[in-house]
């Protein structure tokens, strides 16, 4: 019976490795050097999960490590493999972050030092798109959703709140921009995409943002080729460009007449 329970238990354990899906570029911690690396870097993106971590959510953590990595050097990107076997190796770091099997994974952003961090929202789906957005709006820096212009983005912060004047002068200048691009990966295609929305909010108020976020979140959810669809997350992406997190201007004279 023992040597049936060992046999069954090691099955486990190499079914584990096998779904397992590496992750290029994460850096593996434990309860030995976890602080001593933390601090070693501006910021750190670290998930806390199973030993031996596969599926959708773990794929997506290790895209973004890649994606990180072309970008920048200041943000470390790493796992911690948590057992509830044997030693139990790192339970108790992740008891430390308030962590168990039931919250992986779970993942924090560090900002040089093991004190001071920030916990992915728990209502979030562990995306690319949505590791990239994390860390981008707790950081200066830059690790841009597909689709998006580095430039565009970092002119357009608050956008939605400016004087209408100064809307209108910006889709000027970004106009000026947008015919100096090269068309490598589309970026001439997207800054129009950008230019367009620029004009809607000038015209109609941060309404639109929301009103476009649904109608393209219905069509990406329809029957949709898997190029259309990328299209439409690409979009939807550029939108999220524009949203600012206290709205405190008015809405334009034209959209409050047609309300």
């Amino acid at each position: 019976m023992l040597k049936l329970l060992l046999t069954m238990l090691l099955a486990a354990l190499l079914t584990r490795r096998t779904l397992a899906i590496a992750c290029g570029g994460c850096v593996d911690l434990d309860e030995i050097n976890f602080d001593k690396t933390i601090v070693r870097f501006p910021y750190a993106l670290v998930k806390f999960d199973i030993a031996f971590p596969y599926g959708e959510k773990h794929e997506a953590f290790a895209e973004f490590s890649k994606a990180a990595h072309k970008v920048t050097a200041e943000l470390l990107v790493a796992t911690v493999g948590i057992k509830d076997y044997g030693e139990q190796e790192n339970k108790a770091l992740g008891e430390r972050f308030k962590l168990n099997e039931k919250q992986f994974p779970g993942i924090f952003l560090f900002k040089g030092n093991v004190d001071e961090f920030v916990k992915f929202p728990a209502h979030l789906d562990v995306t690319l798109d949505n590791l990239k957005t994390f860390v981008s709006s707790n950081t200066p820096l830059y690790i841009g959703c597909d689709g998006c212009l580095k430039e565009f983005n970092e002119a357009l912060k608050n956008y939605a709140n400016r004087p209408h004047d100064e809307q209108l002068a910006l889709i000027k200048e970004l106009q000026a921009k947008a015919q100096e691009l090269s068309n490598k990966f589309n970026e001439q295609q997207n800054a129009k995409v950008y230019l367009v929305y620029m004009q809607k909010i000038n015209e109609l108020g941060y309404s639109f943002v929301e009103e476009e976020t649904k109608r393209l979140q219905r069509l990406k959810a329809g029957k949709v080729t898997a190029a259309k669809k990328l299209e439409l997350q690409h979009r939807l992406n550029i939108l999220d460009a524009f949203r600012v997190h206290k709205l405190t201007k008015a809405a334009p004279e034209k959209a409050k007449a047609e309300l």
